[in-house]
This record gives structure tokens, sequence and C-alpha cells, in this order.
């Protein structure tokens, strides 16, 4: 199984909306190439499948503004991100983006990306692969992986000449032929001694050809329990809970201290906050909803919901937070962009109307983040590959987890909430209308967000999951893989070819590229 951080890969990135895959994935390619080239490139072309979900969405969900944000080395969460392509020429980046067909193309978020900077050509083939995790499959012909957690080294040697590679412990080494020519890449979770290759046969003077720092936390250790029942068994020995073998897990993986940890978690909690705070203005910048949000908890307070209680307000406050994401704004995916009303909605609810207190909130955001890191250790978050079951599903679950974890339940009882979440929503679809993400994006996070509540009610008052959380997220997986391509987040099937929502009028006025080229 691959290595999953909970702050890496499942509560976070903090990012700007709407989308993860589309927005964060992207700005972390855009860092790693710039960091590969050794500079800002002067010139950069994005190309992308005509049948990929990015040829679809790369304008509407900001994919073109966090690449080119990535490739100048800025944030993402800059005030001007929005602007970033017009300012790129004043910056010294020539950026154009293409769609066209190109044989590395084997993922829906593929991309193929040249740079020019200096003396210095790159052509790197990528894909962003779900909940702001990435991959770099090729380097100027050259297979390879780097993912952004690692310290990378790449040499290139002279094909007369192939070199025993390096021993040294913690550092991974390969040789890699491509035609005529050989790359060694080598890869640390610590940084690399700065002679790594001194001495090599075939090595002449300037050969080294890249390095990069890593854009996330370093994984040093080994990610010990991935699995749901590894971790149950691990906490029950030991007496803890969910939260708190989660914690343990992420420091043995990062090798960071405990206090650090919690007080990273603690900033991630008080943007998941803010991002539900702001979310009830009436002017937020949204392309086809008008923000609702805030009509609707003033009518909340007026006594006029038929039921009401938290799990209503949880869904109120969910789609507060989705309407941040929606416009731009800056969230905490967790684990996706458009799955980043659901948690924010739940642990507010908790915080405000159930009175929990900040340390349990976040004992509760860690149980999430367990839940998150059995499923993208074994699936993914990506709706271009499973479905929405795997975003905002996937939240839901993490959220049924969270709330348990508050209520004081064991972690068997928090796995068992997220798995009955998961079988409830299986098979579920990515149909987003015109490519962006807040139909029906925005009612499903209230929707889960609710439902987290009702599933954790169900299993804290004597309800098993009859089918284990690893076998169901398996079944998730597999699900998700078998449906078409038209219903995983290409808007060419389920309410996107409705003819009301291909109707809709665009609010925001504009099919612009904002001074990128096409």
């Amino acid at each position: 199984m691959k290595k999953v951080s909970i702050l890496n890969h499942v509560i976070g990135p903090v990012m700007r909306g709407p989308s993860s895959s589309h927005t964060a994935g992207p700005w972390r390619i855009g860092c790693m190439a710039r960091r590969l080239l050794g500079r800002t490139p002067e010139r950069a072309v994005f190309s992308f499948h005509p049948s990929s979900s990015l040829a679809v969405c790369y304008h509407d969900q900001g994919s073109d503004l966090a690449f080119t944000s990535g490739l100048l080395g800025r944030s993402l969460t800059e005030p001007d991100f929005s602007s970033v392509l017009s300012l790129a020429p004043g910056l010294g980046l020539d950026i154009s983006f293409e769609c066209r067909t190109f044989p590395e193309a084997d993922h829906p978020n593929s991309s193929l990306l040249t740079l020019w900077g200096g003396d210095r050509k790159l052509v790197i083939h990528s894909r962003s692969t779900g909940g702001g995790s990435f991959e770099i499959a090729s380097l100027n012909g050259f297979p390879l992986l780097i993912t952004g957690e690692r310290h990378e080294l790449l040499l290139s040697v002279s094909v007369n000449e192939v070199p025993d590679l390096p021993e040294i412990r913690g550092v991974e080494c390969e040789l890699i032929r491509s035609g005529e020519g050989y790359l060694i890449h080598a890869s640390s979770g610590k940084p690399m001694p700065e002679d790594l290759f001194a001495g090599l046969p075939g090595k002449a003077e300037g050969h080294t050809v890249f390095t990069a720092e890593p854009v996330m936390f370093p994984m040093p250790g080994t990610g010990l329990c991935s699995t749901a029942a590894g971790m149950i068994s691990a906490a029950e020995q030991t007496g803890i809970s969910l939260g708190k073998a989660a914690l343990a897990y992420e420091e043995e993986l990062l090798g960071i201290d405990k206090a650090i940890l919690q007080r990273e978690m603690s900033h991630r909690l008080a943007i998941m906050t803010a991002s539900v705070k702001q979310g009830f203005s009436d002017d937020l910048p949204m392309k086809l909803l008008r923000p609702s949000a805030g009509k609707l908890w003033k009518s909340a307070e007026k006594g006029s919901l038929f039921v009401g209680g938290p799990h209503a307000m949880a869904a109120i406050r969910s789609l507060a937070a989705l309407h941040v994401c929606a416009s731009g704004g800056v969230v905490c995916a967790a684990p996706t962009g458009g799955a980043a009303g659901v948690i924010p909605g739940v642990l507010v609810t908790l915080a405000d109307d159930l009175h929990v207190p900040e340390e349990k909130l976040l004992d509760a955001l860690w149980a999430a983040g367990a839940i998150g890191m059995f499923h993208d250790s074994r699936s993914t978050f990506a709706a271009e590959v499973a479905g929405c079951q795997v975003e905002i599903g996937a939240a839901g679950a993490m959220a049924a987890a969270a709330v348990v974890e508050a209520a004081g339940g064991t972690p068997r009882q928090a796995c068992d909430a997220a798995a009955t979440v998961f079988q409830n929503v299986m098979g579920s679809v990515c149909d987003l209308i015109q490519g962006v993400v807040e139909i029906p994006c925005h009612s499903r996070n209230a929707a889960l967000a609710s439902q987290a509540f009702l599933c954790s009610d169900l299993v804290l008052s004597g309800y098993t999951s009859p089918v284990p959380l690893d076998e169901t997220i398996s079944a998730v997986d597999s699900v998700g893989r078998m449906l078409p391509e038209e219903l995983r987040c290409t808007s060419r099937g389920g309410l996107a070819l409705c003819p009301s929502a291909r109707a809709m009028p665009r609010l925001d006025k504009t099919n612009s590229n904002q001074g990128g080229k096409q």
C-alpha cells in the first residue's frame, strides 16, 4: 500500500477553491516543476488530452491559475490569485494552454508540461491524483515517480559507462534508461549529501541536471497501521481513541513532535471555522449559484425549519463553507475541494451547538483523518477516477468518525459509522453542471454533513456494520472504477446533460482565459 499522510493528503491542503484535483494538485505540480528547472521558466506550454477532465475544467476550476502560480513560486492563497494569468507576462513568464493528443495521457488529470528557462528545457508528464496529491511520471522521456514528499536529485551519466548506484541508508536510487541516455534518480525523506554522486564513472562537471525540495511534509517513517483493522487493534490494545491513534501514526510517519502536529491541525481547524463564517455572506462570486447559506441560517433562527437540530445546522454550515470554496476563497480541503464543506459544517456544529471543546475537536479531526488515510491507502480521492463517492462520500464517512470521536465512542464504532456512510453513497456519480464545482456539489455536502450525525447516532446506539470499513473501501473503489468516464467529473452525463442545467446562465459572465492562450 502507498504511504498516506493525514496532513499531506487527507485534512488538507489549505488552498483556494474550487477543486483540490484541479487547483491544489496543479499548484503543487507547478511548484515542483519550477524547483526541478531551478528557476522561474521563461516559457511554459501545458497540454491536456481532449478526452480528459482537465480539458473540460482547467479554466472554470482554476487549474490555469494554479499551474501559473506554482511556476511563479507564488502562494496558492495570494489575494491576487485570480489575476495571476495577466500578471505572468510582467513577471517574465509566457504561458499557454492547449488541448491535443499525446501518448503519455494515461489519467483523467494528465498534463504534459514543456518548460524553457535559460539553457534548459523540461518536458514533464504529470497526474493530479486527487485531494491535492500528484505524480510526476516522466521527465524528458525518462519514466520515474516524484510525488512531492521527498528530496529529489537527478543526474545524467555517460551511456558508455553505467555506474554502480551509491548505497546510502535512507536514500533510494534507481538507474533509468530512455533511448540512448541514462538518468540516476536519487530520492530521500531527508536532505541528501551534496557529494552523493562524487566520483561516479561517466559523471562530468555540471551533469547534475535537476534537484528539488519537497512541496509537502517529508515522510521518513514507515506509516504503520494503514488499515482500519490494524489501527482498531492497536488502539484497543493501548486503550486510546481513534483520534489519538491517528496522531501517533502521523508522528511516526513524519517524524514531527505531536505538539507541532497539534498546532498545525489547530491552524487547519481555524481555517475551516473561518470558511463557515465567511460563507454566510450574500456576495460571494460563484459561477452558477447565488449564495444561500445566509438566507437559510436566518430562516433557521426564525424557527422556520420543520425538524431542525444539529443535523440541519451542520448542513447549512456545510453549504456556507462550500460557497467559499466555489468562489475561489481559502478553505482546507478535507479530503478535497469539492468536499470542503462537510467536515467544517460538522466541526463547527460540534463546537457551537454541542459545546465540544477544541481539544476534543482536534481529536475528532485526527479521527476523520484516519478514515481518509485508510481510504486513500487503497483507493483514491479523485472523482475523475471513482466518482463523487470518493470525494463528498469520503468526507461524510470521515465526518461520521469525527462525531463518534467527539461523543467518546470507540475506534471500532468510529470505523463502523464511516463504513455505514460509505455504504449509503456507494456508486454516486460526479456529474457537475457546466464543469463547475457547485451543482450538485453544494447539496451533497449538506446532505453528507447531516448524514454524518445520523450514522454516528445509529452506531452509538448499538448498530454495527456487517461489512467492515476496509472491505467497504475496497468495494467503493471497485464500483467507482466501473463508472463510465461520462459520470466521472467530465460533465458529460447525469445532471450535467439536463436541459435546464445546460441552459443555466453564468453569473461570472466570462469564458475568457484571463490572459492565457488557448
